[in-house]
């Protein structure tokens, strides 16, 4: 698949979400040696608060954004150190809002059915909800869940690599909370590496099923 104009807000409100959180000192007693440090620190600016309280609105409204903002967010995140932490922690924060987005009928169905059907029902949960609110179009109807993608956000904002461990996180969440999913999206294939596309692909645990 490739990218639409518009995107779900639910993106850069999870990567502005991440990064508020690993830019929040922890409580060890040494925040007043490093007050100016953490003064300089973005994920704590009344800017990204800011923006943080826009998309948050956005997303309980449903109303998309300019593909190119969500763009702007993952480069921004791209510059940073941290980056693969960052996409990873925003990743499965995207996730948990997708799933609860999913509708609570949904969600006690699901719930309610016989083990073998809970999986299946909770996958299509998920590649419905990935399809609607992340524009990502999960295969599983070929053995393990497999994610394709030609172009990322991340390889538009020029940040192939790090900005994947985003997917691999986004997708391995949503289906762990929509079916139970224990496994990991193993990134078999990126652009980062000079592959044509970037593949994902379900890998479970010994002893799954």
């Amino acid at each position: 698949m490739s990218l639409t104009s518009t995107s779900h807000p639910v993106i850069p409100l999870s990567l502005l979400e991440a990064i508020r959180n690993l830019d929040t000192p922890l409580d060890d007693g040494l925040n007043e040696l490093a007050g100016e440090t953490v003064a300089k620190r973005l994920g704590l600016s009344s800017t990204v608060a800011q923006q943080i309280d826009r998309y948050r609105e956005d997303a309980g409204r449903n109303l998309p954004i300019e593909t190119e903002e969500a763009v702007s967010i993952f480069r921004l995140v791209g510059r940073r150190p941290d980056a693969a932490l960052v996409f990873a922690d925003a990743g499965r924060r995207a996730a948990r809002y997708v799933a609860r987005a999913r509708g609570r009928m949904v969600q006690l169905l699901v719930r309610a059915s016989p083990r073998g059907m809970r999986r299946r029902l909770g996958d299509r949960s998920a590649r419905r909800a990935a399809r609607r609110h992340l524009g990502l179009e999960l295969d599983l109807d070929h053995g393990s869940p497999e994610l394709r993608l030609a172009e990322t956000l991340a390889t538009r904002a020029g940040y192939p690599g790090s900005g994947c461990y985003f997917y691999s996180a986004v997708i391995a969440e949503l289906l762990r909370l929509a079916s139970g999913f224990e496994g990991a999206m193993i990134h078999e294939r990126c652009r980062a590496r000079g592959d044509e596309v970037c593949v994902w692909r379900g890998a479970l645990p010994e002893g799954y099923e």
